[in-house]
């Protein structure tokens, strides 16, 4: 048994030593290929199969070739030998070849991908001393999806219901395309999915939108994303949303009077499809002579005429609907400039009569101030409080009059008393007489005797006591 045991244990250190000696090769001397994990391919395309070789220095490459791995086994589909040149199997001749064969490059470019060459290929590298060295790669094709938009069934009329608009459609993709619409009208998107027999699928998004005209000649953009696409796939979609006319007149400036010559009215229509029917009438009455109509326009061929004033109606009618617009006429006896005129020619007048108007009260105010007598000192003081008010000096002071007593007997008393005096003197002349001295002259005869000029003066507001 010690014997059996040593030779095992022999044989394994052996083995061992075996394994790190190659090990070693292989890192000094060692090969190795590299390829992509997978490979997408456009249908009807061609694609490339890339296969890097890193080679060691003391290593040689014998031989590089690929191989495709199919249910019943692997078959080689491109073979290059650097001393026997390149070999490729007839089924494969006319649609593969080596893009730049070389010890570090056996990169291969496959024509025309189908479906058929979906699968896993393997670039395997032949080394001396070292062998084989291998990587294999996965080969999937894409469908590349045929993009177009289409218009609703219905057409798109102003106020209408919601419908669909246009139909965005990215056909048998594979893998199934990612499509959006990006417009500014507000409307939503449903997405409809179709599988196809050959393993591709259809998809369709249609846009729902409630039309109106406001929007009309602007744009919704279908856009697509693919795997086989480079960059987006973008098709614009112009709106065309059908209204019935908008109607406009032209012509009248509002300064139409009697006389004037060469006026005209136009009506111009903004309408979806373009109108094709246009008619002028009057409303009031019937249409004034010497007017005639020329497809859209109101034509006066004379000068106008005060009954020319009226309401005109300008129809028009497209296949939406018809629709019209009203203008009342109205003919001046003057144009407005003449009428400017005449106003400013009035204000001027009636300033200047203003102005004189005050320049004569001015005049007035100022003579009337000059001639005017100055103020009585009773008169600065007449409103003020009774006894509050100053009393005049004495020698001015009128003699009282007793209260009851009018002025017009107060008058008569003294007229009566100076003729009487008049009489006493002549007859003094004759005969001399002495007065008591008793005798105490009346309290009129006072007042007509001490006021001189045989005046009173009376104030019935002033009592003095």
């Amino acid at each position: 048994m010690l014997p059996f045991l040593h030779r095992s244990y022999t044989g394994q250190q052996c083995r061992v030593a075996l394994f790190h000696l190659l090990c070693g090769i292989t890192g000094v001397w060692g090969s190795q290929v590299v390829v992509p994990q997978r490979v997408s391919a456009v249908l009807g395309k061609n694609v490339s199969l890339e296969c890097r070789v890193e080679v060691g220095s003391n290593l040689t490459l014998t031989q590089s070739s690929w191989e495709r791995r199919l249910p019943s086994g692997s078959v080689t589909v491109a073979v290059y030998n650097p001393q026997f040149g390149i070999s490729i199997p007839p089924e494969f001749g006319h649609r593969l070849h080596f893009r730049s064969p070389s010890s570090h490059d056996a990169t291969i470019i496959l024509e025309n991908v189908g479906f058929a060459d979906v699968g896993i290929y393997t670039c395997k590298v032949a080394t001396f001393p070292l062998g084989n060295t291998q990587a294999s790669t996965t080969v999937n094709v894409l469908v590349e999806p045929k993009v177009y938009v289409s218009a609703g069934s219905t057409a798109l009329i102003d106020g209408g219901n919601e419908t669909v608009v246009a139909t965005c459609i990215a056909e048998r993709a594979r893998p199934p395309a990612e499509v959006s619409w990006e417009s500014n009208v507000f409307g939503q998107s449903e997405v409809q999915l179709f599988d196809e027999v050959n393993g591709t699928t259809s998809t369709q998004v249609r846009y729902l939108w409630q039309p109106t005209r406001h929007v009309q000649g602007q744009a919704l953009t279908c856009v697509v994303r693919h795997p086989a696409l480079q960059n987006d796939f973008r098709i614009p979609y112009q709106l065309n949303v059908q209204f019935a006319p908008d109607i406009s007149v032209v012509g009248y400036d509002g300064d139409w009077y009697v006389g004037r010559e060469n006026v005209q009215m136009t009506c111009k229509a903004n309408a979806n499809p373009p109108a094709h029917h246009f008619r002028w009438i009057r409303l009031d009455s019937e249409m004034p002579e010497g007017v005639e109509i020329i497809n859209s326009t109101l034509l006066f061929l004379r000068p106008l005429q005060r009954n020319d004033s009226g309401v005109y109606r300008c129809e028009v009618a497209n296949d939406i609907n018809l629709r019209s617009r009203d203008v009342r006429i109205l003919i001046q006896v003057q144009s407005q400039a003449e009428r400017s005129n005449s106003i400013a020619v009035a204000g001027a007048v009636m300033g200047a009569v203003l102005a004189l108007f005050l320049i004569a009260v001015f005049i007035t105010v100022i003579l009337t101030a000059r001639k005017a007598p100055p103020r009585a000192f009773t008169d600065k003081v007449i409103d003020l409080p009774p006894t509050h008010k100053p009393p005049p000096p004495y020698s001015e002071r009128a003699p009282a009059v007793p209260l009851g007593v009018h002025a017009s007997q107060v008058a008569w008393l003294c007229q009566t008393r100076r003729a009487e005096r008049r009489n006493v003197a002549a007859d003094r002349q004759h005969r001399p007489t002495t007065r008591s001295p008793t005798q105490q002259q009346s309290h009129l005869e006072w007042v007509c005797h001490q006021t001189g000029t045989d005046r009173v003066y009376i104030n019935h507001r002033e009592h003095y006591v």
